[in-house]
């Protein structure tokens, strides 16, 4: 469920609250149906396409149960955020199906698969990335029990403030312009590459867009079946409010796309 609330107040250039809270929590989920052809092409690659199929039973191959296959699976970008303000901090569960499952080779040994292992990347524009960062194996436990069984990952990507300082100098310059909106971010990222188009090649300065990475071996006949990913995160909500209320229109109900039509 998604939950939302922010304040705002414009007093010269002070911002001022006007409620009790000032945060954004927001929720955002990737579940790709890898029983499904469409949805499987639509949402990721992989490796090997010609031999490591999708079909009724999920993505794999088929083959004697004891062979493998080392492969990979990318998922497509994942956007963050509102359409005005990307988040500097996210946590991330990761989910596959069905759970790996012993094999018994032809001498009688029995042999416990690997799992695998998944990594995640971030970018502002979806042009500069982050560089991969390995989530940790094993469910993230909150109190509540899983809802299905699978090969679970967790983790929590975090932008240094360090990385951030140039950036918020930019959005503090570009809050004394006469702008329509001095808290858009989208439209103070666009105003940063008018000035300097290579910005973004030396600062990754929050988390606009993620993207998963699935490494891992393909038995024969043991085909995946789903991929979901889950991101949490929280955002300041103070903003100064603009002159005309119209710049807010749908901007809530958006995320994050700057540089998708660049």
């Amino acid at each position: 469920m998604r939950s939302r609330s922010w304040v705002c107040s414009l007093c010269a250039l002070t911002l001022v609250a006007c409620a009790a809270h000032a945060s954004i929590l927001d929720f955002r989920s990737l579940e790709i149906d890898l029983t499904d052809q469409a949805d499987s092409r639509a949402k990721a690659a992989w490796s090997e396409p010609d031999i490591i199929t999708v079909t009724e039973n999920g993505l794999g191959w088929d083959g004697d149960p004891a062979s493998l296959r080392d492969g990979w699976i990318l998922t497509e970008p994942l956007p963050l955020g509102l359409s005005w303000r990307p988040p500097y901090a996210v946590s991330i569960s990761v989910t596959i199906l069905p759970d790996v499952e012993e094999i018994v080779l032809d001498n009688g040994q029995v042999t416990a698969p690997y799992v695998g292992d998944v990594y995640v990347r971030y970018s502002p524009d979806m042009a500069h990335w982050s560089t991969w960062q390995v989530l940790q194996q094993g469910e993230y436990r909150t109190g509540t029990p899983a809802a299905e069984p699978g090969r679970s990952f967790h983790g929590t990507v975090r932008v240094p403030y360090s990385e951030r300082e140039e950036y918020d100098a930019q959005l503090q310059e570009f809050a004394l312009l006469d702008v329509p909106w001095r808290s858009d971010e989208d439209a103070a990222c666009r105003w940063i590459v008018q000035k300097n188009p290579v910005f973004f090649e030396d600062n990754l300065p929050f988390i606009g867009y993620v993207e998963f990475l699935y490494e891992g071996s393909f038995h024969a006949g043991r085909r995946l079946e789903s991929f979901r990913a889950e991101v949490t995160y929280g955002m300041s909500g103070l903003h100064y409010a603009p002159d005309d209320e119209s710049v807010y229109e749908d901007r809530d109900n958006r995320p994050w796309s700057f540089g998708t039509d660049d």
